[in-house]
């Protein structure tokens, strides 16, 4: 058996490992079908969700883990493997820095781990966590079994730490058709991550909810997305975090000083010009969907968008780190960190209507009439509910038509939420499409506007897909009454 797998493409260890075999089974990855177990793996990095850091944990407890994983370059999601006991390395010889705090020492030695391996100027104070890896559905029993661990030994956030969606509205469950079962672990979820002190916000927009970082504060984010839209935006300092190591960075409140917590890495170093207007969240996730695909670890700088809200740009931060692992995207007079490249010959694409419509077509699996409609992916905001409740004033939907936001943007907009379930949507909470279990639930097709979710509904869920605007599918999908 040969004991050493090269990857030549970047993996993602949500979608693109079978956490059952060790078996790559990533959409048109040239190594898919190879076996990682037992392999001394090399790989240039990793893409997509930072919540595949708990399929480590998976691999390891049915015996399928690498033996050995060799970075090309410093990834936060994979270094994680070191707390499941999988050892990672980058072939440099790093210098090793000390972090003296009072912390768990098993936490203290796997950030010092982390910084050796990254090349970290140090550590950073962080003001906030995002914690990802929240539903059962992602990370399993074996994140379950990590997560009360470490409950049990009564630790303590020390920064302020909110939590990404779990797999079912906490209220609604049943309503859901969630099975007993589900949601008896899901439960023991939620109750081993507040035994820690963390605040159950349980949405993947916690900008929205009280954690809006400011222009230069260092945070310690996981959920793609939202590592996106602070670096993007709001201008904050993030890695792409692991799921696993935000619980360590919340317990220690520091993290290494590498990668986004660096003024040199935040520049652009990919020039995009766009030759299409385009329309609404769905445009926006397709650009950002292909660039993403195209180069998953750039810094890309859009040119040619004359104006984007902030849920378009939330969009454009999901899918982009969705199809690749980009973490910061300038956009020229609307982002606030929108400087040139800062070396000339920089490398320049263009996008126009040829390359956003074969991305649709990519993400678009299914031409069957769709089982159910799921919107709010990343959750919405109390402005993309307004729109919800306008579009579907006077219609009757004809199939199940679910909405994703946070309990908190629920409670504070009750009018407009009763005002869109009259249509006979529902509004849920808690939870998200991508994250809850809706092949279990027996659905098979599913209609969405964003370019993630339709991402990993495929690849992670197995369903299939109609990702369209949002106003096409209130059109096709719910009747004037």
């Amino acid at each position: 058996m040969n004991e050493i797998l090269r990857l030549s493409k970047p993996i993602s260890w949500l979608d693109g490992i079978d956490p059952r075999t060790g078996v790559i089974i990533q959409p048109n990855h040239p190594e898919k079908g190879e076996s990682i177990a037992g392999k001394i793996l090399i790989l240039p990095h990793s893409t997509g969700s930072t919540v595949g850091a708990y399929t480590f944990f998976k691999l390891v407890k049915v015996g399928k883990q690498p033996k050995k994983i060799i970075l090309e370059r410093p990834d936060s999601v994979t270094i994680s493997a070191e707390l499941a006991g999988i050892p990672v390395e980058v072939p440099m010889v790093r210098e090793v820095h000390k972090l003296e705090v009072d912390a768990p020492e098993k936490f203290l030695r796997f950030l010092e781990k982390e910084a050796s391996i990254s090349g970290s100027k140090g550590f950073i104070k962080v003001n906030s966590v995002h914690i990802s890896g929240v539903s059962y559905s992602t990370i399993g029993d074996a994140g379950l079994e990590f997560l009360e661990e470490v409950s049990k030994e009564g630790l303590l956030v020390k920064v302020k730490s909110t939590t990404n969606p779990t797999g079912m509205d906490l209220r609604r469950w049943r309503e859901m058709g969630i099975s007993e079962g589900y949601a008896e672990k899901q439960l023991r979820i939620v109750k081993a991550l507040l035994s820690m002190g963390v605040e159950p916000t349980f949405t993947c927009t916690p900008y929205l909810v009280g954690n809006r970082p400011k222009k230069g504060e260092h945070v310690c984010w996981g959920e793609s997305s939202a590592v996106a839209f602070a670096n993007s935006v709001l201008g904050a300092r993030t890695n792409r975090e692991g799921g696993v190591k935000t619980i360590v960075a919340a317990m220690v409140g520091f993290t290494p000083k590498y990668g986004m917590h660096l003024e040199e890495n935040r520049r652009p170093n990919l020039l995009v010009n766009l030759e299409v207007s385009l329309r609404g969240r769905t445009d926006f996730g397709a650009l950002a969907y292909y660039i993403g695909s195209l180069a998953p670890k750039s810094v890309p700088r859009y040119e040619g968008i004359p104006k984007a809200s902030e849920a378009e740009l939330k969009s454009m931060g999901a899918a982009g780190a969705a199809s690749g692992s980009i973490e910061l995207f300038h956009i020229d007079r609307i982002t606030p960190e929108a400087t040139l490249p800062s070396k000339e010959g920089c490398e320049r694409v263009r996008v126009g209507s040829n390359e956003l419509k074969e991305t649709k077509e990519l993400l678009s699996t299914s031409g069957s009439v769709p089982d159910i409609v799921v919107i709010g992916c990343p959750h919405l905001s109390r402005d993309e509910l307004v729109k919800a409740a306008n579009l579907l004033e006077g219609r009757k939907v004809r199939i199940p038509f679910w909405l994703f936001t946070s309990r908190e943007i629920f409670e504070k907009n009750k009018d407009l939420c009763r005002r869109i379930e009259k249509s006979g949507a529902k509004v849920l909470c808690d939870t998200c499409m991508v994250v809850c279990p809706l092949k279990d639930l027996g659905y098979n097709v599913v209609a969405t506007d964003s370019a993630k979710a339709a991402r990993y509904l495929h690849t992670f869920q197995g369903l299939e897909v109609v990702f369209e605007r949002f106003e096409s599918l209130v059109s096709f999908y719910a009747t004037r009454s």
